[in-house]
């Protein structure tokens, strides 16, 4: 699983899914929900995992949807 836009970690029974794109205050686009929506299923696969939380930085939890990445998008 690519870690690019979403850090997973364990911490004993708990998967961490922490957001990581500063530059942007954790803006969500396509390739962050993707990788969320992966590492979500992961820990869902995963029997040692009794619990997820998701979190952002000391910042931003994420700004909400990536302007940015829809300026292309069509009807």
């Amino acid at each position: 699983m690519s870690e690019l836009f979403v850090k997973v970690e364990v911490r004993g029974r708990v998967g961490l899914l922490t957001l990581n794109r500063p530059e942007v205050l954790n803006a969500l686009s396509n390739e962050v929900i993707d990788e969320l929506a992966a590492a979500v299923r992961a820990f869902e696969a995963d029997d040692g995992i009794g619990a997820m939380v998701l979190t952002g930085s000391q910042k931003a939890f994420a700004a909400g949807a990536d302007i940015g990445a829809m300026s292309d998008w069509t009807y």
